[in-house]
């Protein structure tokens, strides 16, 4: 028997190796399969950050779908290599694609001092798209979260389209800086810059919450936050400013619920909104007496919020009804680098057809 089990391991067929370049895929016999293998060589020689052989595969590619489609790997692939340059050129050319590719491209860019490129440049005719705006909060992340430097000239100078991705990365490194006082990181906005130890990139990591799928919610204004999360916008620039210090507190990792808790009282909607979403999916020794509490509150989003809240007791880190998400760390490979896990693209994302 054992020998016949030796001769058996010994018979069993070894996979080929992955195509890695373009002649590779000469010896395929049909079509349809050479178009598989090209796509396959030029996702992984974007991998490599060979932008050249990258493109050239994509080239080859018969027009259509398919070429659309090696624009997409190549690009997001290119960029989460570090070359977000080349990678937004690849994503240009991919068609029906092209959101999603500025969207993966986003969150895959690793965190870095380096200053990225110019994304409006980079979005010129693509100012309304999802991927864009990512871009936008991508780029102050980097300027901001980590650097030891909480300058709040930069933000405020921010062109008006892109002045909640600033304003919500400055409250990230504020808070940190801050070492969690919510006070002296809002006195730190019109006051002296925060000053600090810098982080190196690969520690550039924090907590985020995924949006909850509640359609009132989901309604508002907000703006691409870290992670595939979403931040509420404010009506005025001073609540703005609390709202991203919120989620600032929230993405700090040592963040208790006892932050948020002066907040679940605020005669401000979205201020109250940002609050539970951190407090309902943070441990308290009463968060059970408090959510339950506010089950009589005459606004709608507060009692989506507290029911299944309730009903799952997230406080203890259980799941959330299906289609709503849970709070979750925040850098799996695919999107928001800065994050201990994250998805392959922001909350709400479909994947594209393939």
């Amino acid at each position: 028997m054992i020998v016949l089990l030796l001769l058996g391991c010994a018979s069993a067929p070894v996979a080929p190796a992955p195509p890695t370049h373009l002649a590779d895929c000469d010896a395929e016999p049909a079509p349809e399969l050479k178009v598989l293998c090209t796509v396959q060589v030029a996702a992984d020689r974007a991998r490599a950050r060979d932008f050249d052989e990258a493109d050239l595969a994509c080239d080859g590619v018969p027009a259509g779908v398919w070429q659309e489609e090696c624009h997409f790997r190549a690009g997001e692939e290119l960029s989460k290599a570090g070359d977000l340059e080349h990678g937004l050129h690849l994503c240009q050319e991919a068609g029906r694609f092209r959101t999603y590719c500025f969207t993966h491209s986003a969150w895959g860019v690793p965190p870095s001092d380096a200053p990225l490129v110019d994304f409006e440049t980079a979005g010129a005719g693509f100012s309304d798209v999802q991927g864009v705006e990512n871009l936008r909060a991508r780029w102050w992340f980097n300027h901001y979260f980590g650097t030891g430097k909480a300058d709040a000239a930069d933000a405020k100078a921010a062109p008006a389209e892109s002045l909640g991705a600033a304003r919500g990365a400055w409250a990230l490194e504020a808070v940190r800086l801050a070492d969690g006082d919510l006070d002296k990181a809002r006195a730190a906005w019109d006051g002296a810059p925060l000053t600090g130890e810098p982080l190196p990139p690969d520690r550039r990591l924090g907590h985020y919450d995924l949006p909850f799928d509640i359609p009132e919610e989901k309604a508002l204004p907000d703006v691409p936050g870290f992670g595939g999360s979403r931040r509420l916008l404010g009506e005025s620039d001073a609540e703005d400013l609390d709202i991203a210090l919120l989620e600032g507190a929230a993405f700090r990792e040592a963040t208790g619920a006892d932050t948020f808790r002066p907040f679940l009282a605020d005669p401000r909607p979205r201020v109250r909104y940002t609050a539970i979403r951190a407090f309902r999916t943070l441990p308290s020794d009463d968060a059970e007496a408090v959510l339950t509490a506010m089950q009589a509150d005459p606004d709608p989003i507060v009692r989506a919020h507290v029911a299944d809240a309730l009903k799952y007791q997230t406080w203890k880190g259980k799941p959330n009804l299906p289609g709503l998400t849970k709070a979750r760390p925040a850098g799996a490979p695919g999107a928001e680098p800065g994050s201990k896990e994250a998805p392959g693209a922001p909350a709400g994302t479909p994947e594209p057809p393939r």
